[in-house]
């Protein structure tokens, strides 16, 4: 069959849809339309064949056997319904052109689906998150996220999640501090947890925390149960099990594995072991709310171990560190002046 440019004729397609063709171009598509005949080869060539195929492989059969009132079909003006009930052409004729109609609605409507997707892709539409946060100076703060795992965070800590978070993907961003996750299992929704540098923990179902403050080099995962990929921006650093720990340290790039488990914070008990004066602020900043002020060049080759019981006060926390440490401080209020370490 003998058609105009197919560019041109999908784009006056478009137009009859919209109801804004001229009496030109509405006398064009009714030459084409007059063109399909009622016996022979109902194909041009394979390329037309194999776009009807790729149409009915679309999921549009059902709209090429709806009837002349469905909804896709479109609508004639006025004057091509004259125009084709006047028509005398054969009855198969007249079924394959009323068939192709409604294929080119199916068409145009596959083109504004294909349109708004691209649209969307270009311009995606903002997501949305839900944020919570264990408020500093307060207790470890549990939750229960929707797919039903939970997360309990050390105070002044905070995550956050999509909404929708579970229905095709579970994924937590750790933005700041210490948390704890008991994940429940789901093989077809692998459950992650990112954190600053690319840093990504994918597991199935496992128990595990991660550490990441802001401010500090290292971020730290510890595999309490099952195992779990440790993966950063570029690559794949190791699974890890039960009983193993990792620290990746942001400027290098480079992972450390031991051995060893974390202790169960969760009760309150917090143990730091070989860490320095930095982690140790921020502990005692997230823990009892105070400010603590420090020189942190004379402060940074020092490491620090010190295990914190869930009722001990600030002050009792500064004591043992100079008992174990030799650290000098003030303290006023709840503002921290450490002045240096005795020899």
């Amino acid at each position: 069959m003998s058609h105009p440019d197919q560019h041109i004729i999908r784009q006056l397609l478009e137009r009859h849809a919209l109801g804004i063709c001229t009496p030109e171009e509405r006398a064009i598509l009714e030459r084409w339309y007059a063109s399909f005949p009622g016996e022979g080869p109902v194909f041009h060539d394979e390329t037309e064949k194999q776009e009807v195929k790729a149409s009915l492989k679309a999921g549009i059969f059902g709209a090429l056997q709806a009837t002349t009132s469905d909804i896709i079909t479109l609508p004639l003006p006025q004057e091509q319904v004259h125009s084709a009930v006047a028509d005398n052409a054969a009855p198969g004729k007249r079924a394959f052109r009323r068939m192709y109609w409604r294929a080119a609605a199916a068409v145009l409507i596959l083109l504004a689906a294909g349109t708004f997707f691209y649209v969307q892709r270009q311009h995606p539409q903002p997501v949305s998150y839900t944020t919570v946060s264990a408020p500093a100076g307060g207790n470890v703060y549990h939750l229960q996220l929707p797919d039903g795992s939970a997360v309990w965070l050390q105070p002044g800590s905070t995550i956050r999640y999509a909404d929708g978070f579970g229905k095709q993907r579970r994924e937590v961003q750790l933005v700041d501090g210490l948390a704890y996750f008991a994940v429940v299992p789901a093989a077809t929704h692998p459950f992650l947890v990112s954190a600053p540098s690319g840093i990504q923990a994918k597991v199935l179902g496992t128990e595990f925390s991660v550490k990441a403050y802001n401010g500090l080099p290292s971020i730290e995962i510890y595999v309490e149960s099952g195992s779990v990929q440790v993966a950063d921006s570029s690559q794949t650093l190791g699974i890890l099990t039960a009983g193993q720990h990792l620290e990746y340290q942001q400027v290098t790039q480079t992972a450390t594995r031991s051995e060893g488990h974390l202790d169960d914070w969760r009760r309150g008990n917090l143990t730091l072991q070989h860490v320095s004066f930095a982690e140790v602020a921020r502990i005692l900043q997230n823990r009892y709310q105070a400010q603590v002020i420090y020189d942190a060049t004379r402060m940074s080759p020092y490491r620090f171990n010190l295990q914190i019981t869930g009722n001990a006060t600030l002050e009792e926390t500064l004591e043992m560190l100079k008992a174990l440490s030799g650290m000098t401080y003030k303290l006023n209020n709840r503002q921290v002046t450490v002045t240096g370490i005795q020899q």
